[in-house]
């Protein structure tokens, strides 16, 4: 009978030696998902990760809105599976806010086109944005974006710039080779394109240049009147000289003979 007990106990603590682990490795919380992409390769870009991601970072709203409208998340998640990543700039909470109404008043197209302009074509870390001074693409595929500096501060601003549509960099959510996410305080509407005036997109040049060659054709017969006005008045100058001068030689010989 010892032997037997003997070897029921070893066995017990053998299978409690197994069955540790395993409940150790089920009691642990699942990996955020900044810390999921801070390793280097981005984890699989689901839209719960994505949006999770986002309003851990502050900007649960935006995240919201994204989820809701359709074909914007797919464009993310697409965007971070490229070879150059995808850059996020997050609307904070209180920017969306204020900004729901207004975007309620667009139609789909123009409201997948504010969530694409928010998502550059590539992850743009913090030291690479701390010197890009010119304009870049959005997945909105029709609209830039500018990044100008002040005063050590990252401005973001539509192309044409606007004084009236500016937003400021207030946190770095994510900064990784597949996906950088910054917070910002405004949301970011693209310009208007500019509706086409036939008469000045197209008319409008040709009489420029119209008028030019006029202006160069009247300025050349201008130069030749004055030119021809100048001749004559040399030669009226000389012909008035040789007047003098001949009778400044006949009029002494004319008073000897009277």
């Amino acid at each position: 009978m010892a032997p037997l007990a003997g070897a029921a106990g070893a066995a017990c603590m053998i299978l409690l030696f197994l069955l540790v682990p395993c409940a150790q490795g089920q009691g642990q919380p699942p990996e955020a998902p900044e810390e999921a992409w801070a390793e280097g390769q981005p984890p699989e870009a689901s839209e719960d990760a994505l949006t999770m991601l986002l309003s851990e970072g502050g900007c649960g709203a935006f995240a919201g809105l994204v989820a809701a409208t359709a074909g914007v998340g797919d464009t993310f998640r697409e965007q971070i599976g490229s070879d150059l990543g995808l850059t996020i700039l997050c609307p904070d909470d209180e920017a969306v806010g204020t900004f729901i109404p207004r975007f309620h008043s667009l139609n789909v197209d123009e409201q997948v086109a504010v969530l694409l302009y928010h998502g550059l074509t590539m992850a743009y870390s913090e030291e690479l944005l701390s010197w890009v001074h010119w304009e870049v693409s959005t997945l909105d595929g029709e609209q830039m974006l500018t990044i100008p500096h002040h005063r050590g501060r990252v401005i973001l601003s539509p192309w044409p710039p606007s004084s009236r549509n500016k937003a400021r960099i207030t946190k770095t959510v994510v900064d990784d080779d597949h996906l950088a996410v910054y917070l910002i305080d405004a949301v970011l509407i693209p310009t208007e394109p500019k509706k086409l005036d036939f008469f000045w997109d197209f008319l409008g040049p040709l009489l420029l240049v119209i008028a030019g060659v006029l202006a160069l054709f009247l300025l050349w017969h201008a130069l030749v009147y004055v030119w021809s006005l100048v001749c004559r008045l040399r030669r009226w100058c000389k012909d008035r000289a040789t007047a003098y001068v001949s009778a400044a030689r006949v009029t002494p010989h004319g008073q000897q003979e009277h």
